[in-house]
């Protein structure tokens, strides 16, 4: 672990100056910071904290049993100004379907934290379509989340990778993850209602949070800022480039180089209107003229699922989740 902090600030020394702009946001995760050892992760979040200044974002992604008032106080006065805890289901069946350990216990000891140290920003992150699911155990996550009085709920869908969807059927049997699809389509809208009725604002298709307190840093990469990924297997995106770091943590320990992707000017604009969509404010819609079908634009406009406003192309809220097939269809004519 030591050795791979180290590699990690040696990269992050070398990239800096790839950023143009002033450190706004900086999310630590993508896998569980909170496993290192207390000193090793107080540490690299006082550097972190230090570099953005006052104003700045510093997110720590934490799965339950990982944390405790302790170091959620020393996390804070280290600089961290937001967490991100990893709950994905509040139903025992449907953790030990996704392959998580967490127990009961240590989900509401790390609620219980949360609520006794009191950050002023954090997130809970939900997992919609789990296999074997039922209308109660949604319902259950749904409540329990939101009696947890986050400012922010992340409810992603599980995405059916081919190697996860074979080890669902070696468990469960074959017309499983086929069920588990057809409920998640089933139930979404009523799912995101209920989190809706509960006063949160659905900012993005996964994302819902209290007013005011949306995520900055997604909404960065919504809004097409660059940003600079840091550790194996991490990605930038910065001027015309996209950099992919090796995925083997000893290929990242050895320096080995990342692989560059160079983007042209129509790729940016696509990305930029694809993510921009995904967003209840929607995208500058001159500003991506050039990538959109103008005739499947005014045609959804036309049939409400778009919507036009103060110079923006939107979908339409009540759309929100079939916003792929949307931005399809804008983004290629089918």
């Amino acid at each position: 672990m030591g050795a791979y902090l180290a590699a990690l600030r040696e990269e992050l020394s070398e990239s800096r100056h790839l950023l143009a702009q002033a450190l706004d946001t900086i999310y630590l995760g993508g896998g569980t910071p909170t496993l290192l050892p207390a000193n090793l992760l107080l540490d690299l979040a006082s550097e972190l904290g230090a570099m953005l200044g006052a104003g700045g974002e510093l997110t720590v992604e934490a799965n339950p049993g990982t944390i405790d008032e302790s170091l959620l106080e020393k996390l804070l006065a280290a600089g961290v100004t937001r967490l991100s805890l990893g709950v994905q289901s509040f139903s025992p069946r449907r953790r030990e379907a996704l392959g998580r350990s967490v127990t009961r216990q240590e989900l509401d000891s790390a609620l219980a934290a949360i609520k006794a140290v009191g950050p002023p920003e954090w997130s809970l992150d939900l997992i919609y379509g789990i296999p074997g699911q039922t209308w109660d155990e949604l319902m259950e996550d749904l409540d329990c989340a939101v009696e947890a009085m986050p400012p922010h709920i992340s409810m992603y869908d599980l995405t059916y990778t081919p190697a996860y969807s074979e080890r669902v059927r070696q468990r469960l049997g074959d017309r499983v993850a086929e069920e588990a699809l057809a409920f998640a389509e089933a139930n979404y809208a009523e799912a995101c209602h209920r989190l809706v009725a509960a006063g949160y604002r659905r900012y993005e298709i996964s994302n819902f949070a209290l007013s005011g307190h949306e995520c900055r840093h997604n909404q960065a990469y919504w809004n097409g800022a660059d940003y600079l990924g840091l550790g194996a297997s991490a990605v930038s995106t910065v001027g015309g480039e996209r950099l992919t770091n090796p995925a083997s943590v000893d290929a990242y320990l050895l320096g080995e180089s990342p692989s560059v992707e160079v983007l042209d000017k129509r790729t940016k604009l696509w990305e930029r209107a694809m993510l921009g969509l995904r967003t209840a404010a929607g995208v500058e819609e001159e500003a991506v003229s050039e990538v959109l079908v103008p005739t499947e634009v005014e045609r959804l406009v036309a049939g409400g699922y778009l919507e036009r406003h103060c110079g923006k192309l939107r979908v339409n809220a009540g759309f929100l989740d079939v916003s792929n097939s949307l931005i399809s269809a804008v983004l290629t004519g089918r």
